[in-house]
Formats: C-alpha cells, structure tokens, sequence
C-alpha cells in the first residue's frame, strides 16, 4: 500500500458516512465547492445538495463564499479519486 493509500484509509476510519462535519469553503467550480475538513482530501459539496440553494443564488453567486464555514453531512467516500462526497441535508 503507499502512503496515500494508508493516508485514505485513516480519513475513511476517521469519519463514518453520516457524520456531521464542519469545513471551510477552498474552492469553488460550476459544480459544487471543495471544502477543507482539516485533513489531507478535500470533500466535494455538489451544488445539488447546497441547502436553500435557488437558481437566482447559484447564478449570482450568492452562497458559501471561499472561506466560509460550512456544516454538511458526510454522504460517500469516493475511493477511485479520494474524495469525500458531503449533502447539506440530513441523511434519512
């Protein structure tokens, strides 16, 4: 295993798909932002799942600002890119 490996299976250890996690917005695309979670991968917060997100919001830009902080969900662990997929709204 290398060490990137060793180092996703930690965070994968660290977190459970359910958690309540706080980040801080790093980055943002068309489709969605990339959130710090104070580990070594960023998570993808897709805009499909930013909570109260209008149409008018996303196309001015109105919402998670780079350096926010923001609460989301943890909903899956991508392991072919190592990515932590977040939601803003609860799992049922």
């Amino acid at each position: 295993m290398t060490k990137a490996e060793d180092s996703w299976n930690e965070v994968k250890k660290k977190f459970k798909i359910g958690d309540e996690v706080e980040g801080i917005v790093v980055h943002k695309a068309p489709f969605g932002d990339f959130i710090d979670l104070g580990v070594e991968f960023l998570a993808l917060l897709e805009v499909i799942v930013v909570k109260d997100l209008t149409p008018e919001k996303y196309r001015k830009g109105l919402y998670n600002p780079i350096g926010s902080k923001i609460q989301a969900y943890i909903v899956s662990f991508e392991d072919s890119n190592q990515q932590i997929r977040l939601a803003q709204n609860q799992l049922d």
